[in-house]
């Protein structure tokens, strides 16, 4: 197993649920206003715009753009902010979907390794990740008291995952989400028993926002981003544009471990 890599940055998360990053003074307003060293997470397709069918035959200029990470960037330099974002990376002539990790003005890549792949939703098709090999340990990194790990929401379906998560003792799991069809009870069953059955901290950020769709049908993005410990949400957004911050507390972590024992 590779060494984990050790992040300066605090405990204290905060949650930015937004359609997308077109208002960058307005994202900045948001993140200047948490303490320094912070991390942030966003959903997914916040950064590109969403997922279309039509892409496979001409995809859109936008997604290649390889600027597009610059203004968070920025804010890393300035604030210091650890930042969790899914972004598209455009190389050897193929499209990745990645979770961009940004911390010390340096960039780590984690590649999803499940595609959702649904006649009205498939990413599958279009993306070129490698998705024919074995789950493999998500993308992690550790505090100077806690271990965190990043996964994309299609991919906490997927036990393995979660397998890996747990033999690598991870605290905190980053999940970014682009959740819709009403689907929140299903997502907070889905995350909350896992953080239950490991122990652990979920910090799932989903978009909002409304959208025409593969379909021709209306998709709405509902937010309700949220932070369980255990089978317990601590706190939660709901539909509208906002953030949500928490300070892991690393004593209730420990009190659930100890507990059920499910970590020993």
């Amino acid at each position: 197993m590779k060494e984990t890599i050790t992040f300066d940055c605090s405990n204290y998360i905060a949650i930015l649920q937004f359609e997308n990053l077109n208002d960058t003074n307005r994202i900045e307003v948001y993140l200047k206003s948490i303490p320094t060293n912070s991390i942030v997470i966003m959903g997914e397709y916040v950064l590109d715009s969403f997922f279309h069918t039509s892409w496979c035959t001409k995809p859109p200029e936008s997604i290649r753009n390889k600027h597009k990470l610059d203004f968070l960037m920025d804010i890393n330099a300035k604030y210091h902010h650890t930042i969790v974002v899914p972004d598209i990376q455009y190389k050897n002539k193929g499209y990745y979907k990645h979770i961009s990790i940004i911390n010390k003005n340096k960039v780590h890549h984690y590649s999803q390794q499940r595609l959702i792949q649904y006649q009205h939703w498939n990413e599958a098709e279009f993306f070129s990740n490698d998705t024919s090999r074995l789950i493999k340990l998500p993308f992690t990194f550790k505090t100077n008291e806690l271990r965190y790990g990043v996964v994309f929401g299609f991919e906490a379906h997927f036990d393995e995952i979660w397998m890996e998560l747990k033999r690598a003792n991870i605290d905190v799991v980053l999940v970014p989400t682009a959740s819709t069809f009403s689907s929140q009870a299903r997502w907070e069953a889905l995350l909350t028993t896992h953080a239950f059955t490991n122990s652990c901290f979920v910090v799932r950020a989903n978009r909002i926002g409304k959208i025409k769709a593969n379909d021709g049908m209306e998709w709405d993005f509902y937010g309700h981003s949220f932070v369980s410990l255990g089978q317990d949400i601590l706190d939660s957004l709901k539909e509208e544009e906002g953030m949500l911050c928490l300070d892991i507390d690393k004593q209730a972590l420990d009190s659930l471990k100890q507990l059920w024992g499910f970590r020993e």
